[in-house]
């Protein structure tokens, strides 16, 4: 039932322009913080787990559909990555910085450095089984330093 009723509220915001701000486990506000040009540095540059950003617009009807799954990564993730949004209409220095050119766009961040993108909607389903590659692999490099 749960499943359903999300879809319905995708399906009305993606035909209303309305950005979808709800969780998709919990149907309430998502947990997902919004990253701006001025607090980039301190919550991502400077964190001390690796950080997965997620680019995207409120008119990006793709965006919109990966949000849930961005908020369900962000659950599943919780103490082991950040999970931080940027809209790139409100944060175009972040966006030249990235050099965004399609959304949604993710980006796995590391002390400051990329480790794995991806561009365009993934279904969670897809997208876990990368990212836990990912980590496996920054959990190895890790290891090998110490």
């Amino acid at each position: 039932m749960k499943t359903s009723i999300l879809k319905l509220m995708l399906v009305m915001a993606l035909l209303s322009g309305t950005a979808l701000t709800a969780c998709a486990k919990h149907g309430g506000p998502s947990s997902v913080a919004e990253i701006t040009d001025d607090s980039f540095q301190k919550e991502v540059m400077g964190s001390d787990v690796p950080v997965f950003v997620d680019f995207w617009a409120t008119w990006c009807g793709p965006c919109r559909m990966y949000g849930p799954v961005v908020d369900q990564i962000s659950d599943e993730y919780k103490g082991k990555i950040k999970v931080v949004r940027v809209d790139v209409d409100k944060n175009p220095g972040l966006a030249s910085f990235f050099k965004i050119n399609a959304i949604p766009r993710s980006v796995l961040l590391n002390k400051g450095t990329s480790v794995k993108e991806w561009v365009g909607y993934l279904p969670y389903n897809e997208l876990k089984p990368q990212l836990e590659t990912a980590l496996a692999a920054l959990s190895k490099t890790s290891t090998a330093k110490n």
